[in-house]
């Protein structure tokens, strides 16, 4: 930018062509030179009149001495020569005319580049927005991509976990499956060499006591039988009815033991879903993680390695196999996970202890005694258990082979403990019978006493209400004609407070009755009160001498016949 100058422009006017006084502002070079381009350009007639006005014969020496100055002001040499005072000297004055036509050029053709890089400059800046916005919307459309390719890498990710754990799961159910199989072919085998041996036996039994029935002993013979309930003669005992006879009677015998072989294994099932439960809940209160190989050596009674390879092999082959196959590997397992959560239950026992202590440990160490303590508990479970069922088996096996006399001998014990069990509870019911005597005597007095005192409290209140009353109906007299109704409401409702009170009162003593007494002297006095509320609001012109007395009568002939 140039230098800072002062211009001085003289105000023409359009009547005189004289010239007055300067104005003069500081301008810079290139604003100046851009407000003398941006001005139109005059023609000839007015630049002529321009020039006329502006130096006329009159003030053509102010005019030049004003160009002198201005040329002066701008840095060009002055157009009077030094020598001969106020004459002008041409050379100067053509070469400052020649000056400022050059810097004339020079200011058009700067601006004219000014101008063209100014538009170069806004097509740029169009172009670079327009860039922008594209590159602005490319880089949202990326960002919805990678937004989308991500949702989807991520459902594929999911659906591959999903396949692979369908996978597993399919191939876990296969797995069980196949074990489930295995085990039903090897239970199936055991069945049937089961069902031979006991088939065998079974004939075998059944062969001697038809051979011993021969043999009977000596007992009372039946006199006069009698006949069949069809009216028909027993047929003659021969070879084919005895073989007949022995067929049905094997027939009932095994129709007999199937059932009681159901029943049996009804029982079996059920028992083994109950420890298969118990075993479920051992585990679900154990932790998911295994014990570690250091404390398994501590344990004392840990099972081989032979045992707990079957055990694993087994553990879901076996509750679907007989009680004989299995009762090993069940007391075994049993064993095992009570075993484990006593060292779980003990090991968190420990660690509160050592919390509360401040002194941790790494490992849990198991008293010697307590797990001796708890592997004897356990075995005399397992031996009742195993007495219970050798029990079993030996009652039903006497209940085939028994006769007669044994079963009447039986029949009379159980019928003696239910005696002994019915004579026990006789004796419970008469105590119990005498305690309730003694309460009910004691209630009974107690209700004579509450009537006694009932009785003297509804005299005093008789008659206290009808002071009350007659008090009340004087002051009704000698009240105004006017406002009857008021004094009625004002009436009814200290009555209804008093009512309210004497509830209080009542439920207060009634509340020292046994529950029979209270239950059958039960107050009517809420739905009188609600019927007396009812009434004085729908006949509120009638005085109340018409209804108060016969609210008090009804509950006292109610109390009566109570």
């Amino acid at each position: 930018m140039g230098d800072w100058r002062t211009v001085t422009v003289p105000l023409l006017s359009s009547d005189s062509k004289s010239i007055f006084p300067y104005t003069s502002e500081r301008k810079s070079p290139a604003s100046m030179s851009s407000e003398v381009l941006r001005l139109p350009l005059p023609s000839s007639k007015s630049m002529h009149s321009f020039f006329s006005a502006f130096c006329t014969e009159e003030n053509i020496e102010q005019s030049i001495s004003y160009i002198d100055r201005e040329l002066t002001t701008m840095g060009f040499p002055s157009i009077f020569a030094e020598s001969k005072g106020k004459e002008l000297d041409l050379v100067s004055m053509v070469n400052c005319m020649n000056e400022l036509l050059v810097l004339q050029h020079k200011n058009l053709r700067a601006q004219e580049e000014i101008e063209i890089q100014h538009l170069k400059l806004g097509s740029d800046m169009d172009h670079l927005q327009n860039c922008y916005s594209k590159l602005k919307e490319q880089l949202e459309l990326s960002k919805r991509e990678i937004v989308g390719l991500q949702e989807r890498d991520r459902q594929l990710q999911s659906k591959n976990r999903n396949l692979h754990q369908l996978l597993k799961n399919e191939k876990d159910e296969v797995q069980k499956l196949q074990n489930v199989i295995s085990s039903r072919a090897t239970q199936y085998n055991h069945d049937m060499k089961r069902k031979e041996r006991e088939y065998n036996k079974l004939k075998e039994r059944l062969h001697q006591l038809v051979m011993n029935k021969k043999d009977k002993k000596l007992a009372m013979e039946v006199l006069n039988y009698v006949g069949r309930a069809d009216g028909k003669r027993g047929a003659w005992r021969t070879d084919k009815t005895e073989a007949r006879n022995e067929e049905e009677m094997y027939k009932v015998l095994l129709s007999d033991y199937e059932q009681r072989q159901k029943q049996l294994l009804l029982e079996n099932t059920e028992l083994k879903k109950v420890l298969q439960q118990m075993k479920k809940d051992i585990i679900s209160l154990l932790p998911p993680q295994k014990q570690k190989p250091k404390e398994r050596s501590e344990d004392g009674l840990v099972l081989s390695d032979q045992e707990e390879d079957i055990g694993e092999l087994n553990k879901e082959n076996m509750w679907e196999l007989s009680c004989e196959t299995v009762r090993e590997q069940l007391t075994n397992s049993i064993r095992k996970q009570w075993r484990m959560l006593k060292n779980h239950v003990e090991k968190l026992d420990n660690q509160v202890s050592r919390g509360h202590s401040g002194a941790l440990n790494e490992k849990d160490v198991i008293s010697r005694e307590d797990h001796e303590l708890e592997t004897g508990k356990l075995e005399l479970e397992i031996q009742q258990c195993k007495e219970m069922i050798r029990t079993q088996q030996q009652l039903l096996q006497q209940q085939l082979t028994c006769d007669d006399d044994t079963t009447l001998l039986l029949q009379d014990c159980y019928l003696l403990e239910e005696r002994e069990r019915l004579q026990e509870e006789w004796r419970l019911f008469r105590e119990q019978k005498k305690n309730f005597e003694k309460e009910r005597k004691s209630f009974t007095e107690a209700a004579i006493r509450l009537g006694l005192e009932r009785k003297a409290f509804e005299e005093d209140r008789g008659a206290w209400l009808k002071h009350q009353f007659l008090s009340m109906t004087a002051d009704c007299k000698s009240e105004n004609a006017t406002t009857p109704s008021a004094f009625l409401r004002s009436k009814y409702l200290v009555q209804i407070m008093f009512l309210q009170k004497l509830r209080l009162v009542r439920s207060s003593s009634q509340q020292k009755r046994p529950p029979s007494v209270l239950s059958t002297t039960a107050s009517p006095e809420p739905c009188q009160i609600s019927q007396y509320i009812t009434q004085n609001s729908v006949a509120s012109e009638k005085p109340a001498a018409d209804y108060l007395p016969n609210l008090w009568v009804e509950s006292d002939d109610k109390e009566e016949t109570e």
